[in-house]
């Protein structure tokens, strides 16, 4: 039988498939049933800056002039539920006490001031590792793109200086040069890059002309720009990778290690299926493939595809690039 025991962040994982924020990884029966179905850790429910800086009373008023609609739109859904930081800490307590697998909490944050003290309580209350969320539209016509990544990069410092927690980065595919970027994250002491982030998605309701805001679920075929980059970034950070998007079988899992991931996320197989037991099915498949190809652990394989061909990171892209074109010429 095949050895899937990793590690990411630091932790000891018994295979490499996570969890990843959503619904239900916001609530404990449900963490419980993802932790039964075989899942190796799960990264919560993210909390978003704007709760950690406002009171339930208060946030209507402060989400006024928020600028990420996807924020807005995730933080009004939940308000009826759970809201709150201090409910958030209650969660994590509660999933601590039920589950073993690692949990790690996200926050979707902008700004390094008010909310860095929050995550010295995610970490009494049992997290095993942060990932922070830098998703955030940069509307200021006057904020040029390095002053974007600076403020990310300073934020991030901000926070490694008050936890002792491994801290993992999600990223955007959308990051002006994210070689460089992902370099500075893991100079900075970042355990861990997650490509990439996904979004609700603006849409236009033409007969109220209004806007609303559409769910974004993955499909296999999204895959191709974490790949892409996996392999690009395998050799030039030093700190671990993971693949979030695109994962919905041990295929797509299997692809993801072989360009050098050291774990692979699943959410949107999760909720389109509405069905635990896809995570078996994608276990079971990376064990099969890695029977027929004589694989006994991952490191046997994992990164067997990076880039490798190049020093100047231009290999893998360029190589692909005049591959496909010359075919189709």
């Amino acid at each position: 039988m095949a050895d899937l025991t990793t590690t990411y962040l630091g932790l000891t994982l018994k295979n490499p498939l996570i969890a990843s924020s959503s619904p239900l990884t916001g609530q404990a029966d449900s963490v419980a049933r993802l932790e039964q179905a075989g899942v190796s850790a799960v990264v919560l429910k993210s909390i978003f800056e704007e709760q950690i800086r406002a009171e339930t009373s208060e946030m209507y008023a402060a989400l006024e002039g928020e600028t990420s609609g996807f924020a807005m739109e995730y933080l009004r859904a939940d308000l009826p539920a759970r809201l709150g930081p201090e409910a958030y800490i209650e969660g994590v307590q509660e999933m601590r006490r039920r589950v073993s697998i690692p949990l790690i909490c996200s926050v979707n944050c902008v700004q390094p001031d008010q909310w860095v003290n929050y995550a010295r309580k995610l970490e009494e209350a049992g997290a095993d590792a942060l990932e922070l969320n830098l998703y955030h539209m940069p509307v200021d016509p006057n904020e040029t793109s390095a002053q974007v990544e600076a403020r990310y990069l300073a934020l991030v410092q901000a926070v490694m200086g008050v936890v002792r927690l491994p801290v993992a980065v999600k990223l955007s595919q959308h990051v002006t040069a994210l070689m460089p970027f992902a370099r500075s994250l893991a100079g900075a002491g970042v355990r861990g890059l997650v490509l990439f982030n996904r979004f609700l998605q603006t849409d236009v309701d033409i007969e109220s002309e209004t806007l609303l805001y559409a769910p974004n679920y993955s499909t296999p075929q999204v895959l191709h720009e974490q790949l892409r980059w996996t392999a690009v970034l395998r050799d030039w950070v030093r700190c671990d990778l993971a693949v979030s998007g695109g994962i919905h079988s041990g295929v797509e899992l299997a692809k993801a290690l072989l360009v050098g991931a050291d774990v692979g996320y699943v959410c949107s197989a999760l909720l389109a299926r509405q069905d635990m037991g896809v995570i078996r099915e994608i276990l079971d498949g990376l064990s099969a493939w890695m029977g027929r190809k004589g694989y006994a652990c991952l490191a046997d394989f994992r990164g067997k595809l990076r880039e490798t061909d190049l020093q100047d990171g231009h290999g893998f892209e360029r190589s692909q690039y005049v591959k496909a074109a010359t075919q189709l010429a």
